[in-house]
């Protein structure tokens, strides 16, 4: 029998395995906006809920001054493989989630923005979790954040079929210096497999789901900055979410 630390290295590996995959592979971005009842797109900056009619799939030339829902990102068969929502003031994380090839999640990152923010690995046996801080552990917070898969985003949106618009833009995920990220960590490091600490370099505190810029790479970990080109660290590949 496995003891409980090596089920948990074997799910976490066999997962993040799946998540290098869908990372490497070619994606095409599409965007979820809302449309008022002309069907219009919608793009006041302080959205109201009532004024929502329906919802529609734009690609990137169709997305200025609009209100993005989330962003969807599709493989070559037309499959939602990835899913990526900011706070509504365009800042840090919402929430990132990825789906194996039959729509079902299989990892996801959730930032509530008070410190509260979590993990989840799913397989076959369930959900793992990881939420943080314990003390304000609920066993269902992530629903709240994760579709828990690609046809709960039909139904909730009333689209019949998920599809990429024709001119979506293709993209993947395979890290490069410059790139945009989000740090899904509370610490970052002074050196790979170096000291651990909650501050950066020049004194920048670390939050979980801040943006961060890729300055560097080296052996599976990456120097990451401030948008403001402050240097801060550096951290794990896996702990980070390039943003496209």
């Amino acid at each position: 029998m496995l003891s409980p630390y090596t089920f948990a290295q074997s799910y976490k590996a066999i997962i993040q395995t799946e998540i290098n995959a869908i990372n490497k592979m070619p994606l095409w971005i599409a965007y979820l906006v809302p449309l008022d009842s002309f069907g219009e797109v919608i793009n006041n900056e302080y959205m109201e809920f009532n004024q929502i009619h329906s919802y529609k799939i734009l690609d990137d030339g169709q997305i200025n001054n609009v209100n993005v829902l989330f962003t969807m990102y599709f493989d070559r068969n037309n499959k939602i493989r990835k899913v990526f929502k900011r706070w509504a003031d365009g800042g840090a994380l919402h929430s990132i989630a990825y789906y194996n090839s039959n729509g079902r999640l299989i990892y996801g990152v959730y930032n509530k923005g008070d410190e509260t923010h979590g993990k989840l690995y799913a397989d076959t046996s369930g959900f793992h979790i990881k939420h943080f801080p314990k003390e304000n552990e609920c066993k269902d917070c992530f629903e709240a954040y994760l579709f828990l898969s690609t046809k709960c985003i039909e139904t909730q949106y009333n689209i019949i079929m998920l599809q990429r618009p024709k001119n979506a833009k293709r993209t993947n995920f395979t890290p490069q210096v410059g790139d945009s990220a989000i740090l899904c960590s509370t610490h970052i490091y002074s050196l790979p497999n170096g000291e651990k600490t909650a501050k950066g370099e020049d004194g920048i505190t670390v939050q979980f789901g801040m943006p961060v810029i890729i300055s560097a790479l080296t052996n599976g970990w990456c120097r990451v900055n401030s948008i403001f080109n402050a240097p801060i660290g550096y951290i794990p590949i896996q702990n980070i979410e390039i943003i496209k």
